[in-house]
């Protein structure tokens, strides 16, 4: 009968956390630091949908020991909510409060250490060496290389050591040939962490996935 009279109003009942216990939400956390800036987005949904936080609920990070209200967007027609950062320095907390349910404090999103990327070769014979600060756990390491020259070349380390070396036959033309003059390169290396944990240990249901990501690019000048 609420669903029934919130439809009425004019509401969508998949959108309203009034209507969703706690133990039933599912929150996607979404954190980029790309080396200019930085964002973290959490999207909340649950068994019947989308759901957009009312009725007093909200959103909280702590980032470098500051508390922050997240706020809400849309994306794609959904609700979203967001917080702009200078720098994603380190593991972060995320707290959700509600008025009339269970809070959740103090969920950990682990961050990958911010790192820096440097770039030799790519001229005449030699080929590209790229190297950046290893570290074994902090998460999975994709290395992009892309151009008007080239078909974008990408390449998901097994392990990070710090260090890749591609070579000019990997850099394929596109279909319509090699290019005639020097060629701007784009090289992205992103380290990322996810996980998946349940909300409360001693009630099962609801869950927390994490994705955040460390991104660094340069620019590289190629002379097939």
């Amino acid at each position: 009968m609420l669903a029934l009279a919130l439809a009425g109003c004019g509401l969508d009942p998949d959108r309203v956390s009034e209507l969703v216990s706690t133990r039933d939400m599912l929150l996607g956390v979404t954190a980029l630091d790309d080396g200019v800036a930085a964002a973290i987005d959490v999207r909340v949904g649950s068994p019947i949908g989308t759901v957009e936080l009312t009725g007093g609920d909200a959103l909280f990070v702590t980032v470098g020991g500051t508390r922050r209200p997240m706020i809400e967007g849309q994306n794609n027609g959904a609700p979203i909510y967001s917080v702009e950062l200078d720098t994603l320095p380190g593991d972060f907390l995320l707290d959700l409060e509600r008025q009339n349910d269970r809070d959740v404090h103090g969920v950990v999103v682990e961050v990958p250490p911010p790192f820096t990327v440097a770039a030799e070769g790519l001229t005449q014979d030699l080929p590209l060496s790229l190297a950046w600060a290893p570290d074994p756990e902090g998460g999975k390491v994709v290395i992009s290389v892309q151009g008007d020259c080239i078909d974008t070349l990408t390449r998901s380390l097994d392990e990070d050591t710090g260090t890749l070396v591609i070579t000019q036959a990997e850099l394929r033309p596109p279909p319509a040939g090699p290019p005639l003059a020097p060629c701007a390169l784009e090289v992205s290396a992103s380290r990322t962490i996810t996980t998946r944990d349940a909300l409360f240990s001693t009630n099962p249901g609801g869950n927390v996935t994490t994705s955040a990501e460390q991104r660094r690019t340069i620019a590289v000048v190629w002379t097939p």
